[in-house]
């Protein structure tokens, strides 16, 4: 009993000081907004967060926070790789979003060439198809757009294992409080961050999930792949520039 009572306030560190990590605007936490909100693969994702935090956390504790920082050369190529990754995720979102107002763009034209309104043959040539991109429009926003699960867990696995952040943060600097508290306490200290993990992705995948329904239209998701393309970009040009 006296054990368990000195292992609660260090789970709980481990709990906040994981949670002042995690809980923030990142590519990750993008990543899971967006399948979630997809409902694209979400138990799927959300497990594979966890569990790499979970394993770097673990590493960290065991002690190899020291090889990490003495291979200060592959943090930096792994920098660059990162920043690569989360620009070409960039360009797909802007691609998305250029896809979605070109289809509306023909909806629109297709909408005037059946109301009778003169229309430039350019414009008309391209009406034929509206119908069709109209419908593929509709079933995205109904769908989601969901991925292949394949495409989905490479996804993820990229923007959490390329993120050079990630092992600073897990290995580093976790597994160099949880070494303040001992041999024995230090797993408490991972306990709390690896729990704070397991509620923070399950809770932002579930509450991603049931904002689908805002996202019954294109103009949302055109909103949502805009915003995540910039922040994407942002990230890249943060870890690049860092």
């Amino acid at each position: 009993m006296g054990m368990s009572i000195a292992a609660l306030p260090i789970l709980l560190t481990g709990f906040t000081s994981q949670a002042s990590l995690i809980v923030a605007v990142g590519a990750q936490n993008a990543f899971v907004i967006r399948q979630g909100i997809a409902r694209s693969h979400v138990p799927a994702i959300v497990g594979i967060c966890i569990a790499a935090d979970a394993i770097l956390v673990t590493l960290g504790t065991r002690g190899m926070g020291v090889v990490v920082e003495s291979h200060p050369s592959a943090l930096s190529a792994l920098t660059w790789i990162g920043a690569a990754v989360l620009m070409l995720y960039a360009i797909l979102a802007f691609k998305r979003v250029f896809v979605r107002v070109r289809a509306l763009r023909r909806a629109a034209i297709a909408e005037r060439r059946h109301g009778g309104s003169d229309i430039s043959a350019t414009d008309a040539a391209g009406a034929d198809t509206a119908a069709a991109d109209t419908a593929a429009t509709s079933a995205a926003a109904t769908n989601m757009e969901q991925s292949p699960l394949r495409t989905d867990i490479l996804a993820c696995l990229g923007v959490t294992f390329l993120n050079p952040n990630v092992y600073l943060d897990a290995i580093v600097l976790m597994g160099g409080l949880a070494a303040t508290y001992g041999a024995t306490l230090k797993w408490s200290f991972a306990a709390g961050a690896i729990l704070c993990s397991i509620l923070w992705f399950t809770l932002l995948g579930a509450l991603s999930a049931t904002m689908s329904r805002l996202f019954n239209s294109a103009q949302a998701w055109i909103a949502l792949d805009s915003v995540i393309g910039i922040a994407m970009v942002l990230i890249s040009v943060h870890l690049a520039l860092g």
